[in-house]
Formats: C-alpha cells, structure tokens, sequence
C-alpha cells in the first residue's frame, strides 16, 4: 500500500514510530535542516505566518516564543492536528485539517509563509507557489525547504535495510512520482531537478533571496562520525524567496 504524505501519519503504527525516533531530537530535520530555516526566518517579531504542513505544531510553539504575533497552521494527518492543538493551547492561533493543495489561502494576510519537508510531496507546486503569493503581504517572505532533488533521484536505488553509505543518482531529469520507503511503510513522494523549482519559482513572480543545499555544521553534532557522513551529501533543499511587486 502507498501512503500519501498526510495519511501515513494516520497509521497507527508509524506514528508510533515517528514519534519516538522524533523524540531523540538528533534527526537530521533538527541538527541540519532547521538551524538553517531559523537563520533565513531571522527576527519575526510581530509577524504573522502560515505553516504548510505544521506537525505537531512544536516548531509553531517556537516561532510565537520568538516574538511572532499569529500562527496559522494547515496539517493533513488528523493525529498530528491533534497534537499540535496540544502543544499550541491557549496561544494566537489557528490550526486547519486538511490538505496544503485544499487549504484556505488568505489574501495578503501573511508576512511569512513557512513549509518545511512537504512540498516534496505534491505534484502540482505550480498552484500552490500562485496561492502562496496572493496570501502573502507585499514584499513578504516565503521559505521552504524540501528533500534535496539528489535524495529523490535515488530512492529506485534504495532500500532502507542498513544506515545509507552511498547514494545512487539515477533518472535525475525525469520528474515525476518515486516512492520511497521510510519506517516500513511506501511513502509517494515527486523528484523534481533543482531547475525545474527554479522554473516553478520565477513563473510564479517570486525574487530568489537565498539558496540553501544544507551544508551541515559541526556545532549541532555530538559524534564526529556522523557529521563526516552529513558532510558527503546534500540531505535537503532550503529556499527564501520574496514576493515582488
């Protein structure tokens, strides 16, 4: 069975396990990918934001500690809305089941549009990146960060029996759905070639701040080891993009 991005969260069994491999905080989403979201967010002082795709709604409780003023966040997988209506109680927000291609897109109401580690699972990013810019205020930022286009090229070529040692890039030009197996479960995601987001971004009128391909840093790893492995390849694509006039 192959599981959309939202609906294996629903699984009863690799929820479980999500959550406990979560819970160690050492996954490369904390020790790589989001220092590099928070360093492109910088200072969001009284800002409102929308999330895609928010969780357990952990990184939404961070972001108001930070200063942001409101948090909306949209999640397809009814457990994890669950949890972020847990952890987000009591604080300026609000939080929407359903899938980021069906949500309420808001017109000019957001300085900030986040969306980490989902918009790899979404064929059709054309009519997401047009819905994010008309809910975005003038000049606003957008970031995301998605699974690096080298990590989706290689899945055919691997199978999560043993810790990756080497990657095998094949098929990198042709776009399209590849399933990769993660904790057990077949989990559809779409390989896209970093030009072909580079093409989505500028059709869409967005200007290009920064681009990030998720160098690691010694600083957020205990085990020498483990950042010589990070260090080999990139692991995820990050992008701060702003809203033209």
């Amino acid at each position: 069975m192959k599981y959309k991005s939202y609906s294996v969260y629903d699984d009863d069994e690799f929820f479980e396990r999500y959550t406990q491999k979560r819970g160690k905080g050492n996954a490369p989403n904390e020790l790589i990918e989001q220092p590099i979201v928070d360093e492109l967010l910088g200072d969001v002082s009284g800002l409102k934001i929308l999330d895609l795709g928010c969780g357990d709604g952990k990184y939404g409780v961070e972001l108001l500690e930070r200063g942001a003023a409101f948090y909306h966040g949209v999640e397809g997988s009814s457990k994890m809305i669950s949890l972020a209506r847990e952890n987000l109680q009591g604080r300026p927000v609000e939080l929407e089941l359903g899938a980021v291609e069906e949500a309420a897109y808001q017109q000019a109401a957001y300085d900030i549009v986040i969306s980490r580690l989902v918009l790899h699972y979404i064929e059709d990013l054309a009519s997401i990146f047009e819905k994010v810019k008309s809910s975005l205020k003038d000049r606003g930022i957008f970031v995301f960060s998605v699974e690096h286009p080298i990590i989706t090229s290689s899945y055919e070529a691997y199978h999560q029996k043993v810790k990756r040692g080497n990657w095998i890039v094949d098929n990198y030009f042709a776009a399209g759905e590849r399933t990769n197996e993660w904790m057990g479960k077949e989990v559809v995601k779409y390989h896209k070639p970093l030009g072909t987001y580079w093409q989505l971004i500028r059709a869409a009128g967005f200007e290009i701040v920064e681009l990030r391909e998720s160098k690691p840093e010694r600083q957020h790893f205990e085990q020498e080891e483990e950042y010589q492995r990070r260090m080999r390849i990139p692991l995820f694509l990050i992008l701060k993009l702003k809203k033209a006039n």
